[in-house]
């Protein structure tokens, strides 16, 4: 065997090895995967199936609020707004300045017959994302039309 075969063997191996080492580190399907497959599930509206892979998502990164943030959504879809706030509230409780979490718990509230909590959920969103200021505005409208019945 040549000096050059030897080195090309040499590397081949060493660059296999390092790839093999890598992986083991990490889970089989990232985090990122399981996140996204979810959320192409839900556009083709496949509720269940999407609630199976971001509960997968939440299970391999239990502190990401973008996989809790998502599994609550799908679970709002699919009319578990209970579990949903429970997602809802377990983002705020890492991230309280995450207003995407705040407006899905409003959401769920407003969906599970709780305007009381809707409300408040919905104005702290407002707060944390004025740029949203304007459909929020009108959802909290909805409620107060709806409480003064």
């Amino acid at each position: 065997m040549t000096m050059l075969n030897t080195l090309r063997l040499t590397t081949t191996l060493s660059v296999g090895l390092l790839a093999a080492a890598l992986s083991a580190n990490e889970p089989s399907t990232s985090v990122d995967a399981l996140i996204s497959r979810g959320e192409a599930q839900l556009a083709a509206q496949d509720i269940d199936t999407a609630i199976a892979t971001l509960t997968q998502a939440v299970d391999a990164a239990p502190d990401s609020s973008l996989a809790r943030n998502r599994l609550g959504g799908a679970l709002m879809l699919g009319q578990r707004y209970g579990e949903a706030i429970d997602q809802f509230q377990r983002v705020i409780g890492r991230d309280p300045e995450n207003g995407a979490a705040f407006i899905g718990l409003g959401m769920a509230y407003m969906h599970s017959g709780q305007p009381g909590p809707a409300k408040a959920a919905l104005i702290e969103a407002k707060r944390l994302k004025p740029n949203r200021a304007e459909d929020l505005d009108r959802l909290i409208r909805r409620i107060d039309q709806g409480t003064a019945k």
